[in-house]
């Protein structure tokens, strides 16, 4: 299974590069923020994070001439599905700021930038896969999916246990919050109000970004109340009643 040459692990690189990727598909960052610095200038342009994904021709060409109509037709959708993809850059291309580095350790929370491979290696003494990966400053992501949701998404390849653990302890965090109280919303708003007006605010931020600041704040204080404790969960794992009666 580790042998460079054996066909599993051909296989194994090869499904796993078809279907996410950590670059784009027609050029490097540079040459996709040219072309659509270009395109922005162009009269009735429409960004692709603000439309919706067009089907492929139904009909098409049973040899594969490349030259009927049909052919045309095909191969002008799938370039235009290859642009649209890398339209991503508006949204999954990530940039260091003041919140991302609010840490004692001084680094980037979202852990950019990121390792680059040239190609996808596999360690032949652990077995571990580095994935091919070509631009810094991106998510890993899938073409398919990038082309019909049109918006910022993180798919990796989970090639660990450690890994796999790290998803199942995040996805239970968020399927097992419960309903806020009213007065517990409310609470959590006026004091993230109040600390918002204590704030020093940058001066040059505008009107815009301080109400996304602000409600990017409200929604993860309203979030935090809203988680319920290790207790409470071993209660539910252990089936033990979700209440206290008194005791006689």
């Amino acid at each position: 299974m580790l042998d460079p040459k054996s066909t599993f692990q051909q296989r194994i690189i090869e499904y796993l590069e078809s279907v996410h990727m950590g670059e784009f598909t027609t050029g490097t960052m540079a040459d996709v923020e040219a072309r659509l610095d270009k395109e922005k200038q162009r009269k009735g342009y429409v960004p692709a994070t603000e439309t919706l994904p067009t089907a492929p021709p139904k009909k098409t060409c049973k040899t594969q001439c490349g030259e009927c109509e049909n052919c045309s037709k095909i191969i002008a959708w799938w370039k235009m599905y290859q642009y649209t993809v890398d339209e991503l850059y508006l949204s999954n291309r990530h940039s260091c700021h003041k919140g991302c580095m609010n840490n004692k350790y001084g680094t980037c929370k979202g852990r950019f930038p990121r390792p680059l491979f040239t190609m996808t290696t596999v360690d032949p003494e652990s077995g571990a896969i580095n994935m091919k990966k070509g631009e810094l400053w991106m998510n890993w992501f899938t073409t398919l999916v990038t082309y019909l949701l049109r918006c910022n998404t993180d798919i990796t390849s989970l090639l660990s246990g450690t890994a796999i653990k790290s998803v199942v302890a995040y996805v239970t965090d968020y399927i097992t919050k419960t309903p806020l109280k009213t007065y517990t919303v409310f609470h959590a708003v006026r004091n993230m109000f109040s600390k918002l007006n204590d704030e020093d605010r940058d001066v040059n931020e505008d009107s815009r970004s301080k109400a996304r600041s602000g409600f990017v704040k409200i929604v993860n204080a309203l979030t935090a109340q809203s988680e319920i404790g290790a207790p409470m969960a071993a209660l539910y794992l252990l089936k033990n009643p979700d209440h206290y009666t008194q005791v006689y």
